[in-house]
Parts: structure tokens; sequence; C-alpha cells
């Protein structure tokens, strides 16, 4: 039994043409196929990477949890990364309100969509409605997120590489220029793969004055833990969360002693819990 997926795409459903005004193969009634420059034959047909699921399932999250999941996505992604037209909307609208700090939930986000009459462009209420159901929790926002951002990424590259196909076959361009444009598109999409995950300038400046203020309120002292070694905190400041610190050396030359008197240490005279692991 053939099934219909109810994901909606926002794009109209294409007429059957005649093939009349595509030359004499096609009122003869042979298959026309388009050619790449390269002379092979091409699917001009071939849908570009995307996954709707994926694409739904962040709108459900930021439908359904909007305090614990927009400030996320609008961290990693924004309206261009999403395929369907109508998600694209759906998620411009969403971050309209939550910027305005305005409710997010199905009436209200309904009756916004009807005021600015774009509910039927985006499939309707019963779409919209579908979204809240769509996922159980908003738990997984993350995973769908990348997803959504490996498919545009997927699309760029494809994008980039067309266009310069393109222009490499119609030799109008200076060599090296050309290299140069390509070398940028590129580039240009690989930045995409670090969003979110760069601190901007205005972050760096006040990380660093929060440190520096650390160091003068306590007097030349140490930023982090102590390890009760004195020489050892003042070139490092102490120990601070997400460091790693390897302790290497030949063997029986004090590796172990020594991370168990920074443990006994910070569990002794720093009061803070220690976890010890020996493989």
């Amino acid at each position: 039994m053939a099934t219909q997926s109810s994901a909606w795409t926002g794009e109209k459903p294409r007429k059957a043409g005649n093939g009349a005004g595509r030359g004499s193969a096609a009122r003869s009634g042979e298959k026309v196929v388009p050619i790449s420059p390269t002379g092979s034959a091409q699917d001009v047909h071939r849908t570009p990477p995307h996954s709707v699921e994926a694409e739904q399932g962040v709108l459900g999250s930021m439908l359904i949890s909007p305090r614990e999941t927009i400030a996320e996505c609008v961290e990693k992604i924004n309206e261009e990364y999403f395929y369907v037209p109508a998600h694209r909307t759906i998620y411009n609208v969403l971050v309209d309100r939550w910027n305005a700090g305005q409710a997010i939930d199905l009436i209200t986000f309904t009756q916004v969509l009807r005021d600015r009459h774009l509910l039927d462009s985006v499939g309707g209420a019963a779409f919209v409605t579908s979204l809240f159901t769509f996922v159980p929790t908003a738990a997984n926002v993350g995973y769908y997120v990348e997803i959504v951002r490996d498919k545009y990424i997927l699309r760029e590259i494809i994008s980039a590489a067309t266009e310069s196909v393109r222009r490499a076959y119609e030799e109008q361009d200076e060599v090296n220029n050309l290299l140069d444009e390509v070398e940028q598109r590129i580039f240009a999409v690989g930045e995409d793969r670090f969003k979110g995950q760069m601190l901007s300038m205005k972050d760096q400046v006040m990380e660093a004055i929060e440190s520096i203020e650390k160091l003068y309120e306590r007097k030349g002292g140490i930023t982090g833990i102590s390890t009760g070694f004195v020489e050892f905190d003042r070139m490092t400041s102490g120990l601070h969360p997400s460091e790693m610190i390897v302790i290497a050396a030949r063997p029986s030359m004090g590796k172990t002693a020594l991370a168990m008197n920074i443990a006994e240490h910070v569990g002794i005279n720093e009061k803070l819990p220690v976890g010890v692991f020996s493989l």
C-alpha cells in the first residue's frame, strides 16, 4: 500500500508537460537527457541534501521548550540552513517572538502566523499543531541541529563547486583570480563548521578582564585550585576547569606519588571532591 508523507515542503505541484518546445527528439518521443559541461549525463531533478525530519525536529523542540532550545539554535543556525521554505518562515517567526520576549505556545504562535498571513503558506494550523507533537522531548535538539547544519554545508559545497565548474568552462576569468575566488568560497563554507564554537572578541576580552581582576583580588595569588606545590602553582596559576594535565616521566620516577599528593591536598586542604582512577 502506498503512503504519502505529511511533511509540508511549501512547493506547488509541478504540472505535467507534453514536451513541446524541447526539440525534435522530444516530439518524436525520445528521452532528452541534459548534458553536463564534462559531457556526462546529468540528473537535473536530483534533490539537494536535506532532512525534513531533522528540520521539523528542530522546530518542534523550539516550540515545546523555547527557553531551553532557542538560544542554542540561534547560536548555531539561521533560517538559511533550512531547506524547506515553510520551515524557514516558522523559524524566523519563532526567533522574532523569542527576541521580543513574547510567549510561544500553540495558540499564540498559530494566531501570530494567521495575523501575518503566513499560516496557509506554512501548511495551515494542522501542520503547526503536528510540530508540537513531532518530538516527545527537546532533549535531542542538539543532534537535530547538527544534522540540519551538515545538510546545509553539503548544499553549499555543491553550490560552490557547481559555480566553479561553470566559471571554469566559460574561460572568461584569469586563472589566478578564479583560483582565489574558488578558495574563498570553499573557505566560507568551511567557516560554518565552527559557527557557535568560537568566542567573540568581546567575550574573550571580558574573560581576560575577569582573570586579571581575580589575580588582583588575590594579591598575586593563583586563580585556580592549589596543588600544594608552590612553584607549580606559581607557573600554572593552579588547576582550572576543562584542563588536562599530563605528568610524564620515565618509570619509577614518582609520577603516581606526585599525582596522589596533589589529589590529597585538593581533597584535604582545599576540601574539594577528588576522583582517582588507576588503569
